[in-house]
């Protein structure tokens, strides 16, 4: 025992003299830690992600360094990537309590792990799910106006409500707009097409939250779906290119490269994913604490 162990008579809720607890467990290191935490089947699926080829590392943990949150929702963030909220199957299968109907207490279709509330829950989706895609959205339909159309005076991301047409001399800004064409097209409503008139280029931007899993394969699925729309922009509007630039973000704020490349296609800072992440993990912890406060 050391000097405070001896010292604790009854004077703490703990009464070290009481209990026998040896030396300290010996220190890991850094790197000891994190292959702990990576060989986890559960718990390690965030390192696992982030540290993962196409995934930028330092930018998934940019919301940690930039103070921006306070230190209650960066606790709750860590429950979220760590898999380790109060969910029903999360109460049945670890915590060991019983729980008699695991169903999602919103849509009541599908067990309820963290997964499905954070993006596969047929209620959220059109009211919560819709309004943490469109606040992103709207953060970079703002920031091209910026760029493009020499807006001086913006509005914080959260009031930014765009109108569907924008247009100058030089630039048409449309925001979640049906496309014309002359063939059917089953996708021709993109979250965002910007058209810089003078050099012939279009660029069709759709945004994406998905879980951090599915991040790349909703990257590919997202320039796949607009093909046949980019191709008709092309030969009605005459344009030089058509650009399909996807802006996905995971669901607990992981950032793909591609998202920086996207950004950067655009012309806009690249700096710009640190609101764009804030504004997914608020809604996130919104839309968690919202579900699991509910009363069953």
């Amino acid at each position: 025992m050391c000097v405070l162990d001896v010292a604790d008579k009854n004077l703490t809720p703990l009464r070290l003299a009481d209990n026998n607890y040896g030396p300290a467990e010996e220190v890991q290191t850094a790197q000891e830690s994190k292959a702990k935490w990576r060989s986890k089947p559960l718990h390690g699926r965030y390192l696992n992600t982030i540290e993962s080829e196409a995934m930028d590392t330092e930018g998934s943990t940019t919301y940690l360094r930039t103070g921006n949150l306070f230190i209650e929702t960066e606790g709750f963030i860590a429950a979220l990537q760590d898999q380790v909220v109060s969910t029903k199957i999360y109460r049945r299968n670890i915590l060991k309590e019983q729980v008699d109907n695991a169903k999602c207490r919103m849509c009541g279709e599908k067990d309820e792990y963290l997964d499905h509330i954070l993006s596969g829950c047929s209620v959220l989706a059109p009211k919560a799910y819709l309004d943490r895609h469109n606040r992103v959205a709207g953060i970079v339909h703002q920031n091209l106006r910026v760029e493009y159309m020499g807006l001086t005076e913006t509005t914080p991301y959260y009031q930014y409500t765009p109108q569907p047409v924008y247009e100058t001399e030089n630039a048409l800004l449309y925001w979640n707009r049906p496309i014309i064409t002359d063939r059917t097209i089953p996708n021709n409503i993109p979250d965002i097409v910007l058209t810089l008139k003078n050099e012939k280029r279009t660029y069709i931007i759709d945004i994406a939250v998905p879980l951090p899993s599915n991040i790349m394969k909703t990257h590919a699925e997202k320039i796949n779906k607009y093909l046949p729309l980019a191709d008709e922009i092309k030969k009605m509007w005459k344009m030089e290119s058509v650009t399909i630039v996807p802006i996905v973000v995971g669901a607990t704020g992981e950032i793909p490269h591609k998202l920086h490349a996207g950004l950067k296609t655009l012309k806009l800072q690249n700096g710009l994913y640190i609101p764009i992440q804030k504004s997914v993990l608020l809604d996130t912890c919104s839309i968690v604490r919202r579900v699991l406060g509910d009363q069953e």
